[in-house]
């Protein structure tokens, strides 16, 4: 009895063991549910916390390598062919994949690129580059020679478009020749002192590549179409500078990547972008959401003022950039339409327009212009009188002039661009202003379309009495406006209302003069002459130097332009040469 009741015991002990184990296997489980797990280490750039209390942990995870990404609007997608392109998004796009003969450097020092040094004739007629043995095009991997050089500038000059008015008036491509593999000799028909800025413009590519996409027939001759239908779909570039095509999305984008094999490697920043997107819009509230989301580093300069004002206030570490531009704002007088041919009603307009307020009240981040050309171009010089507000003297001139006494009978129009609303602000200023003198003047603003700006402008019986436009120039010196804005051969563009009929030979002869000067001084000299001549006739309104305004991503892009450490005149966002640095792990952080 005592065995039965032993064996019983150890059952019972047996079972009572199985129990207390199932209960604190169970007990565990549950609890096990309900403990807080254990936050997942990051890394960090200091040293990692020892973590004393005995808990399961994660195992520790590298970060991927984030890619060095920049992102810029622009009002339209860049036209890829060198030939073609010349707007802001093209010359920025064609200053990072096309090398040039020439470079800039940020005080404005022209300075040898793929030509590693150059002769000159003492007549200023014919000019000798050697070039730098080793530069290599981006698809083909070949080595540029001077028949690319030779190649590109004949396709420039023929195609007649983009920035071929630079050069095409001077090159004598019946002299122009490849000496060797790596010397060019240019040869010109007329002396041209700002030759070396004009080549800043003359994109070199990879001839053989290009003449192997060459479509028969076509509209230049024996060369076809030049290529220009390859080159235009954006499929690939036939650059070899700092960047090639990654992609091209017509319509919507133009994809960059970085060329590592770049004659010139060693001046890129040192956190350069790997991969560029040049967006083609400007919507506003796009570019406020993009920038938002952290998806666009670099706006474009079309926002309103209050886009601007609205991303530096209600978007963390979006700063607005300040850069000096290149071009100034005009109220161009039409001189051939009555009241404005006579010189008194041109002067006394002048003076009768309220400048501090268009600056103040308008426009506050503009620099007041004073005279012909922008302030920042070389060759500059200040003009006989400082222009202001001054009503009295306006009705002064305005009685010199034949038209007194029946100023009711004379309305003038005043144009201003609908695809840039705050010019509006500034003709109803106008307006105020003229009509304010209380002598019968009447002035019609009159919203125009820019399309139809041109289309009028194009003949001096289309054009109205006072239109404003922003014009650009094409190198940093004052010659390039004075050609743009005052000489005949721009009749019949959107960068001439005035129509100097009357003074135009003796002008023609005096920029053209100015131009030709090959000793730098002398020619800063004449300019400064036809600055002075061309004030003196009281053709426009001198209203704003331009400032181009961007916002942009400065907690994650080094942008020195955005900081006043390099110029904007001339390349524009030149990637490479302006040391811009992006730092994606930055963005990380703002996107956690």
């Amino acid at each position: 009895m005592s065995r039965i009741f032993t064996q019983a015991l150890t059952r019972l002990q047996l079972v009572i063991i199985i129990v207390i184990i199932v209960i604190a296997v169970v007990g565990g489980a549950i609890a096990a549910l309900y403990r807080p797990t254990a936050p997942a280490l990051t890394p960090s750039p200091t040293p990692t916390p020892v973590i004393t209390t005995p808990m399961p942990t994660t195992p520790p995870t590298t970060s991927p390598v984030v890619e060095r990404i920049l992102r810029v609007s622009f009002a339209n997608v860049p036209y890829p062919d060198p030939a073609v392109g010349s707007d802001e998004a093209s010359s920025n796009f064609l200053a990072n994949v096309y090398d040039t003969l020439v470079y800039v450097t940020p005080n404005l020092t022209i300075i040898p690129w793929v030509a590693e040094r150059w002769d000159v004739s003492s007549d200023g007629l014919t000019w000798t580059f050697y070039l730098r043995k080793g530069v290599k095009f981006h698809v083909t991997g070949r080595e540029m020679t001077a028949d690319d050089v030779y190649f590109s500038l004949l396709r420039l000059i023929t195609i007649g478009e983009g920035y071929a008015y630079l050069l095409a008036p001077y090159v004598d491509m019946n002299k122009t020749k490849a000496i060797d593999q790596y010397t060019i000799q240019i040869v010109l028909k007329k002396p041209y002192g700002a030759f070396l800025w004009a080549l800043l413009r003359l994109y070199i590519v990879d001839s053989e590549l290009v003449k192997q996409h060459i479509k028969r027939p076509g509209p230049y001759g024996e060369w076809g179409d030049f290529g220009r239908e390859w080159l235009m779909s954006g499929e690939k570039d036939a650059g070899s500078g700092p960047y090639m095509i990654k992609e091209y999305r017509r319509g919507e984008a133009m994809i960059l990547q970085r060329y590592k094999d770049w004659w010139n490697a060693k001046a890129f920043a040192p956190n350069a972008p790997d991969t560029v997107i040049m967006y083609g819009f400007t919507d506003p509230s796009t570019i406020r959401t993009l920038m938002a989301r952290r998806e666009l580093e670099i706006t474009d300069q079309w926002q309103p003022l209050e886009n601007y004002e609205w991303m530096v206030n209600n978007i963390k570490y979006v700063e607005l950039a300040k850069l000096p531009g290149s071009s100034e704002f005009y109220l161009m007088l039409n001189s051939q339409k009555p009241p404005l041919d006579d010189i008194h009603v041109r002067k006394a307009l002048a003076y009768a327009f309220d400048y501090e307020t268009a600056i103040k009240q308008i426009n506050p981040y503009e620099k007041r212009a004073i005279t012909v050309a922008p302030s920042a171009l070389l060759g500059w010089c200040a003009p006989p009188e400082n222009i202001t507000y001054d009503p009295q003297k306006a009705i002064e001139e305005l009685k010199k002039s034949k038209y007194w006494g029946q100023f009711d009978k004379y309305p003038i129009d005043y144009w201003w661009v609908a695809e840039v609303p705050w010019e509006e602000r500034v003709a109803l200023l106008f307006k105020s202003n003229v009509e304010g003198l209380g002598v019968g003047l009447k002035v019609n603003v009159i919203k125009m379309p820019w399309l139809s700006v041109v289309e009028a402008l194009s003949k001096v019986n289309t054009s109205p009495h006072i239109v404003s436009i922003f014009v650009q120039i094409d190198y940093p010196e004052v010659g390039s406006m004075l050609m743009n804005r005052y000489h005949s051969k721009t009749y019949g563009t959107w960068m001439q209302n005035e129509w100097l009929y009357n003074y135009q030979p003796q002008l023609d002869r005096m920029i053209e003069d100015a131009v030709a000067t090959l000793n730098t001084q002398e020619r800063y000299a004449k300019y400064c002459q036809v600055m002075n001549y061309i004030f003196n006739l009281y053709p426009s309104i001198y209203l704003y130097e331009h400032t181009t305004l961007k916002a942009y991503q400065a907690y994650y892009v080094d942008w020195p332009a955005a900081k006043g450490n390099a110029p904007y005149l001339i390349l524009g966002l030149d990637l490479e040469y302006w040391r811009i640095n992006v730092y994606p792990e930055k963005r990380a952080e703002l996107l956690k």
